[in-house]
């Protein structure tokens, strides 16, 4: 079973892939089935999600995520928290507040992988 550093260690590599603009990084932490609903409500699977990502229209200038915390279950886990950041949106810069949900589950071949992500927006401050 997996540990809550190594969890948090994931989601830290899936922030800065993010930043970078690192697909294949983000390619291999996301499972082929993902399901990316944003906190827009824009539901992606992964490859229209690292389409988006490959293309430009969508670039994340700022990440950053917050309180975190891990649920481990049986083969899978669960982290929650807070993200902020500034994307690019088909060319428009975008300050978004969220709470997030992600589910990390392990493979046959021992990595873990994210498989879902669900992003919804905190009311303006």
């Amino acid at each position: 079973m997996s540990s809550v550093p190594m969890l948090l260690a994931l989601e830290e590599r899936r922030r800065q892939a993010l930043l970078a603009g690192d697909l294949p990084a983000l390619q291999r932490l996301l499972a082929e089935g993902l399901v990316y609903v944003h906190s827009t409500g824009a539901c992606d699977r992964r490859d229209s999600y690292l389409a988006k990502l490959a293309g430009g229209s969508l670039r994340y200038l700022e990440l950053d995520f917050s309180e975190l915390q891990v649920q481990l279950l049986q083969q899978a886990a669960t982290v929650s928290g807070r993200m902020s950041a500034l994307v690019s949106k088909d060319g428009q810069r975008k300050s978004v507040a969220s709470l997030f949900m992600t589910v990390w589950a392990c493979g046959a071949d021992g990595e873990w992988r994210l498989h879902a992500h669900q992003g919804t927006p905190l009311p303006a401050a």
